[in-house]
């Protein structure tokens, strides 16, 4: 007989779940269920660092850049997701559990990880108001997709190369190749 099956969670029950658990495992709630997130890679790790680093330089405040971002949406309780790096103007307030008001949210693809997060975090992602872009940064090769918010419809670019990305969420191109800076793919 395996394991007791987990009931639906909204997040404040996930939240109380999630510091229960090992430190080594992180989650993210999807659907009321608690989803274990796979370990990055060396590659992955890299390319969140380049990211963080370049958009951070391009930005003016308010607007801030923050790692591992717990992004939620205000309609549903059942989801709680932990981005790879997610752009927010908003002010910082002290016990805020999720990034406020995003603007852009980046995630870095990897083999385990690109289907759950085109099939279901970038839809999730749109769903938020204050989102503008969605930047999708693959880890096996110098490619990128960025989703921009066109009025009501989503328009999407795929880059490769040294192509720049154009993130008017933040007023800034960034270079394609600055983010794989380090990595031998």
């Amino acid at each position: 007989m395996g394991a007791p099956a987990i009931q639906k969670m909204d997040i404040d029950e996930f939240l109380a779940w999630a510091d229960r658990q090992e430190p080594d495992t992180r989650y993210e709630l999807v659907g009321g269920q608690p989803r274990a997130m796979n370990a990055c890679s060396q590659a992955h790790s890299q390319i969140a660092a380049n990211v963080v680093y370049e958009v951070r330089r391009r930005l003016r405040p308010p607007c801030r850049v923050l790692s591992e971002a717990a992004i939620e949406r205000d309609d549903r309780a059942d989801r709680f997701y932990e981005a790879d790096i997610a752009v927010t103007c908003a002010p910082h307030q002290p016990g805020q559990r999720a990034t406020p008001n995003p603007v852009l949210v980046v995630e870095i693809l990897s083999d385990s990880t690109a289907s759950h997060d085109r099939g279901t975090k970038v839809p999730d992602y749109m769903q938020i108001p204050s989102v503008q872009e969605v930047l999708l940064v693959d880890s096996r090769a110098v490619r990128a997709q960025l989703w921009r918010r066109d009025g009501r419809r989503w328009i999407v670019e795929d880059f490769t190369d040294d192509a720049a990305l154009p993130l008017a969420s933040i007023g800034a191109e960034l270079p394609l190749a600055a983010l794989y800076d380090g990595i031998a793919l």
